[in-house]
């Protein structure tokens, strides 16, 4: 199998409007027909119940825009609604009508106006830029650690592995992705489960509108896969039993302050459905329009209207997963927004090896808030290529985001009683570097099963023997898969003998700790018939079992 290396590629979808965009604030919601009395109008009951768990309150950012002040707007010219934001209490509207929209001023209604996309432009940078692209050759031979296969690494940097296998994977828990498309998602085999068990619970486009999000950037697709990829003995997400709801607000045709609005109702969708955890894997700091561009100054967690809603979101209960950047090595070398907001869990990249990556936007906030928060592995990610369907590598926060967000899920899974303050909390205390954290790496590499052992007294338990968990398939016709559990980091060796005794395939192996897939082939070599296979450790153990080749 081939192994490609990549940076977060883009083969971008354009799509431009040839209006410009406004946003209008308006001055109350009086008079709505809603009431936070009756919450069930406009959420729903799952997102009740986590402010209900959480002892949040239901307050007046909660209830949706009035309705009269927006048909008041839209009446007023030629102007198409692109977004409405309850927390923020605005409208986003495109129009090249601007002798009507000078009129909008002076509604009593209406406290600001602001200009968020101009006319077409060029577009100046590209976000997804392909930095590094080489290629590694992997030997399939013997893959450690069945099922998590090239996954392992950096999954047990943070103890993961150790969730799952607990039964720790996610289920229950809802994702909210927020992104510049799914790109073939729903056609990729190893996202297969994720759509045939119905845990996509809703996609949504917030850049041009409807539900379908599937034709557009691969981006999503690729940090889906961190999270919920699955090729048993291959590779495992981090959550890879998790719901998720799929949410475009990027268009990486531009790159304006629009973006950020259509974040924000993406967020918005994410809360009034009921997620637990947003991911982003996007960020914010220069435009194509120079005179929206953030200046440093700017990223206080405060300022920017996009940070201002994460903390919003995380107000709500929910745990939010922030991409540091990757202008680590750039002039402008600090993180992005929303990854200053001060309620986010902001997230750094290493490699599998726990080594700063060098890319990885780098803190503090302007603030001095600590940013970021912790660090996960950006750095040769295995992922899922969203054209092959294959096992891929690729580099940059924008995975490392996703790592981290699987492993959340998993710890609240473990904790259902948290809220999203103490997750963060708990995963913040976990990690290497808590007692004197950094501006690389925050607070450091989380352990999450430290996190959860901590709260719970159970201890994680290695198998104290060799055994033969699983032989597939049965009968053999060409490969053979033996699930091979190991006491300690050793040397094996795999031996096949007739049903007289006759040594007939002798092979040599070293094996990790823990599950280790072994693939033998070519048996259709062998006669039809019943075999023993032996595997002896180093120890001088050994095992067996019967096979019947045909």
């Amino acid at each position: 199998m081939k192994i490609t290396l990549v940076l977060i590629i883009c083969f971008p979808f354009c799509f431009f409007s040839q209006n410009s965009s406004f946003w209008i604030s308006f001055t109350d919601k009086n008079n709505s027909q809603y009431s936070v009395n009756q919450p069930s109008q406009f959420l729903s009951l799952k997102s009740i119940e986590r402010r209900t768990n959480a002892g949040i309150s239901i307050v007046a950012s909660d209830l949706p825009v009035n309705e009269t002040y927006i048909d008041s707007v839209l009446v007023s010219g030629d102007f198409a609604l692109l977004q409405a934001s309850k927390w923020l209490n605005a409208i986003a509207i495109s129009t090249d009508d601007t002798i009507s929209l000078n009129t909008i001023l002076n509604y009593s209604f209406v406290s600001n106006v602001i200009q968020v996309k101009s006319l077409k432009q060029d577009k100046i940078i590209d976000k997804f830029e392909d930095i590094a692209n080489t290629k590694n050759e992997i030997n399939l031979l013997s893959i450690p650690h069945y099922p998590y296969g090239y996954s392992y690494n950096q999954l047990a940097l943070h103890a993961a592995d150790k969730m799952q296998d607990l039964g720790f994977k996610g289920q229950g828990i809802h994702v909210a992705i927020i992104d510049a498309g799914f790109f073939r998602a729903n056609e990729l085999l190893a996202l297969e489960d994720v759509f045939d068990e119905g845990r996509i619970l809703s996609t949504r486009d917030f850049v041009n509108g409807g539900e379908s999000v599937y034709e557009d950037h691969q981006h999503g697709t690729m940090v889906l896969s961190v999270i919920a990829g699955s090729i048993d003995g291959e590779f495992k997400g981090s959550a890879p039993l998790a719901s998720f709801h799929l949410l475009r607000s990027e268009d990486v045709g531009s790159e304006t302050l629009l973006e950020e609005y259509n974040w924000i109702a993406a967020a918005e969708y994410a809360d009034s459905v009921g997620v637990d955890i947003i991911n982003t894997s996007l960020g914010y700091t220069i435009f194509d329009d120079t005179l929206q561009n953030h200046t440093y100054a700017d990223l206080d967690g405060n300022t920017t209207v996009i940070a201002k809603a994460a903390d919003i979101a995380a107000a709500k209960g929910i745990l939010l997963c922030i991409s540091a950047g990757n202008s680590g090595a750039s002039a402008w070398q600090y993180i992005s927004t929303p990854a200053d907001a001060d309620s986010v869990l902001t997230v750094a990249a290493v490699d599998s090896n726990g080594t700063y990556a060098f890319f990885s936007s780098v803190g503090p906030a302007a603030d001095n808030d600590i940013k970021p928060n912790v660090a996960s592995v950006g750095w040769n990610t295995y992922l899922i290529a969203p054209f092959t369907g294959e096992v891929m590598l690729g580099s940059g926060t924008s995975f490392s985001a996703p790592m981290m967000t699987g492993m959340a899920a998993c710890l609240w899974q473990s904790l259902p009683n948290k809220t999203n303050v103490e997750i963060m909390r708990l995963i913040e205390e976990s990690s290497s570097q808590f007692s004197n954290p950094d501006s690389l790496l925050g607070y450091g590499l989380p352990n999450v099963f430290d996190a959860y052992s901590k709260e719970t007294g159970v201890i994680y338990s290695l198998p104290r023997e060799d055994i033969i968990e699983d032989v597939f398939p049965v009968p053999v016709t060409d490969l053979l898969n033996i699930i091979f559990v190991s006491s300690i980091n050793q040397g094996i060796v795999i031996r096949i003998y007739s049903e007289k005794g006759d040594l007939i395939v002798s092979v040599s192996e070293t094996v990790l700790q823990g599950k280790n897939q072994l693939v033998l082939n070519q048996l259709n070599e062998l006669p039809s018939g019943s075999y023993i296979v032996e595997i002896e450790s180093g120890e001088g153990n050994r095992v067996t079992t019967t096979i019947v080749v045909i």
